[in-house]
């Protein structure tokens, strides 16, 4: 789970200070501008994308599946929790709630409505291509449709724009917002539904597709100053 603890490890550091009328201010940047969170972001969406084919890491996936599987069979007599279909929107709920509770933002808040609703819309039509083309069986053999994990890349992709979109507030709207994600992965693996590389692709593109609608909009942003 590389990926997902780099990604809260205080990617505020890497924000870059600029000087400018108002005066000292934090500006967020995107993954491929950070080289560290660059590569723990591509190391883990290539390890989830090799359990698909590589051994090593295909038994990696079920190691962890089985080691999860233990412990929720010996915590909770294999009792699923049902909070991660909830949890997975709790990040791009955050990011408009927050800015109608009046926080300081990047975006006004139909801007960032639809900001989430672009990121969203781009996330679902990738990771449901990729189930119909990919078609793994997930790990409780319920269908078909294992890879990527839908839950996990929207709340990783609803978790990245709210650290772009509030970084220049507060560096811990951004790792609430991971948090939230990281437990939405996990609980993926705990109840069965996804193995560990489904996950980690999952995120990866949850966070690639935050960062492309932001830097799109972003690019639309200086044509029309112009």
């Amino acid at each position: 789970m590389a990926l997902m603890l780099g990604m809260l490890s205080g990617w505020r550091a890497e924000g870059q200070a600029v000087c400018d009328t108002v005066g000292l201010r934090r500006e967020a940047k995107m993954v491929w501008e950070m080289p560290a969170a660059a590569t723990v972001w591509g190391v883990g969406t290539l390890s989830g994308v090799t359990t698909l084919w590589w051994e090593p890491t295909k038994r990696v996936n079920l190691l962890v599946r089985e080691e999860s599987q233990l412990w929720r069979r010996e915590a909770c007599g294999l009792r699923a929790m049902e909070v991660d279909n909830y949890l997975q929107l709790v990040p791009l709920a955050g990011l408009v709630v927050l800015k109608a509770a009046g926080l300081e933002s990047e975006h006004g808040l139909w801007e960032l409505t639809a900001m989430g609703a672009e990121a969203f819309v781009m996330q679902a039509l990738i990771v449901q291509g990729l189930k119909k083309t990919v078609t793994e069986w997930r790990p409780d053999r319920g269908s078909s449709a294992s890879f990527p994990s839908g839950h996990t890349a929207t709340a990783f992709c609803g978790a990245e724009l709210m650290r772009l979109e509030y970084g220049r507030e507060s560096g811990w709207i951004g790792a609430a917002g991971y948090a939230v994600a990281l437990a939405t992965g996990l609980l993926r693996i705990y109840n069965d539904r996804h193995w560990a590389g489904d996950v980690l692709a999952g995120a990866g593109i949850g966070v690639l597709t935050a960062d492309l609608t932001w830097w799109v909009n972003k690019q639309l942003e200086k044509r029309k100053k112009r």
